[in-house]
């Protein structure tokens, strides 16, 4: 007998409630890590047994299936299906794979023998391309090719292949290198956990022409104070050159507000700005959090975690949406939300037709419990009505977010003008109504302030032709002229107070009057939002 049979102490059951690993596997959902000496040690959260064959075996012991693998016999149906589906899952991506690969290789064809070792020989493969398509395609051909194939040798690969390789790389990025030096660019963190769990900082720029990576240094055993992230940033601004780095980006926790006063203190020109996806999506949390919308989105969940939890119920549903799904991924768990229950809506008679068909009652899940809710919650009305009001609510905030996740244009100069318009159309969604409206226009407001409403943000939407030039009281609004002095103090730290003194009442000046350049017609066509206004 396996130890899957095996019970554990009181004492070691205490200690595995603070060892659950991170982790999107629904198993983690109903087991816990016993050992942190042995990840494959899981104790089952239903019938308290102990597997030590990983989290797939795990799986099984909650699905009830495979051989010599203890079944659990208290977990509930729903965990149950849930495992099965997830198992099931990871054959078809398995099954998948293989036929993929089949597919590669079966798209290789050598015309000719020179052509096709020329190709070769100038690949300069990387070492860890070995999971990319194209070096799978290459084996393939060179399969294909026959004997008389020369390859390089190690010595090639490691040395001048592999220096050639970075040569070529530096080149391609010759560009983003004289836009840094030209217009600037800024140095963005972004902290994460990888598989090992091990925590790692990431180090990158971003400029107009896109984003490089910089570096990326293991942080597992070292706390991340305000000081190691303050290090870790004023090396990257040494790396890049001070004179090139416009800002800082980084989330708003409270350890990178301590390295954003230390910075401030060394290199008082460079500005630090919090991180606009990460504040719009702790925006639709906080909305999403109110009981109204929050009942709506959990109805909806029930709802698809039904569907999708069961085989006929999931074929049901797909014959009547002409296969079309119900789940939409985005990216942040709140944007997927949002285009769910966006597709539900589109789906919404399908839907309510499928409920009441025979095909639907005729599947034994759905005269269970959950099967009932699934059924009301299609059929209600102010389920519906409740759908409609949070896409109203969330669209506005969602469509920013696409904006400011986007590569398509530098988003700086329209981060506060649309927030303006997001609170408008939400307010406009609840007919203007303040006592309706209130708790969703506070929230938005607690997370932009001091976040998006900086005086770099009013700087930008003053500057953008695309809110000013098409409503002139901005220039007369004292918070945001204020807010470009401070900018253009900030910027131009340590310079003659004469360059001060050119920004603000020369050259602000001409582009408040349309001017010199900014009267041209080029200049005046950037009231079009699609236009960069840099």
């Amino acid at each position: 007998m396996e130890q899957t049979e095996a019970t554990v102490t009181a004492s070691t059951v205490e200690n595995a409630n603070s060892l659950k690993r991170k982790s999107d596997d629904v198993g983690w959902e109903y087991g816990k890590l016993v050992d942190p000496n042995n990840k494959d040690k899981i104790m089952c959260n239903f019938c308290k047994n102990v597997n030590t064959g990983g989290i797939n075996r795990f799986k099984k012991h909650i699905a009830q299936v495979g051989g010599g693998v203890a079944k659990c016999k208290s977990c509930p149906n729903e965990a149950k299906l849930a495992c099965l589906a997830w198992l099931e899952g990871t054959e078809k991506k398995k099954h998948d794979k293989v036929a993929r690969e089949l597919g590669l290789r079966s798209d290789v064809n050598v015309s000719s023998s020179g052509q096709q070792e020329e190709d070769l020989t100038c690949a300069a493969v990387a070492f860890n391309a070995i999971e990319n398509d194209e070096f799978k395609q290459m084996v393939e051909a060179i399969g294909q090719f026959g004997p008389g194939l020369k390859p390089p040798t190690q010595y090639e690969l490691r040395e001048p292949l592999l220096k050639a390789e970075y040569a070529r790389t530096k080149s391609l990025l010759s560009d983003r290198e004289a836009e840094k030096e030209k217009n600037g660019c800024s140095i963005m963190t972004d902290a994460w956990t990888d598989m090992k769990r091990r925590s790692i900082m990431n180090i990158v720029t971003h400029c107009a022409e896109g984003t490089s990576f910089i570096k990326s240094k293991d942080t597992s055993a070292i706390s991340h104070t305000g000081e190691v992230i303050f290090e870790l940033v004023d090396n990257a601004i040494e790396e890049v050159g001070a004179e090139h780095v416009v800002q800082v980006v980084t989330d708003n926790a409270s350890n990178n507000m301590a390295a954003k006063a230390l910075l401030l203190e060394k290199r008082p020109n460079i500005f630090w700005s919090s991180c606009a996806t990460h504040t719009i999506n702790l925006m639709l949390q906080g909305i999403g959090n109110i009981p109204r919308f929050k009942k709506i989105v959990d109805q909806a969940k029930g709802f698809t975690i039904f569907i999708y939890g069961h085989h006929r119920t999931l074929e049901c549903m797909r014959s009547f949406t002409k296969k079309r799904e119900i789940i939409r991924p985005g990216v942040t768990r709140f944007a997927s939300q949002f285009l769910t229950l966006q597709s539900l809506l589109d789906k919404k008679d399908s839907l309510r037709k499928m409920v009441v068909d025979a095909k639907w009652e005729n599947i034994k899940e759905t005269s269970s419990n959950k099967g009932k809710e699934a059924y009301d919650t299609v059929l209600s009305v102010r389920f519906w009505n409740g759908v409609e009001i949070c896409l109203k609510v969330f669209e506005p905030l969602v469509k920013l977010l696409r904006l400011v996740d986007g590569d398509v244009k530098p988003s700086m100069g329209f981060v506060y003008g649309e927030l303006l318009k997001a609170k408008r159309e939400i307010k406009e969604a609840f007919k203007n109504e303040e006592l309706r409206y209130k708790e969703v226009i506070a929230i938005v407001e607690k997370k932009m302030r001091g976040r998006l409403d900086a005086p770099l943000h009013l700087t930008a939407y003053l500057l953008n032709p695309h809110y000013s030039y098409a409503d002139s009281s901005i220039f007369d609004n004292a918070d945001i002229t204020t807010s470009l002095i401070t900018c253009v103090e900030q910027f131009y730290h340590g310079c003659d107070e004469d360059i001060h003194d050119e920004v603000v009442n020369i050259e602000f000046t001409k582009f408040q009057r349309k001017q010199g350049l900014f009267g041209k017609k080029m200049a005046k066509n950037c009231v079009n939002f699609d236009y960069n206004p840099g």
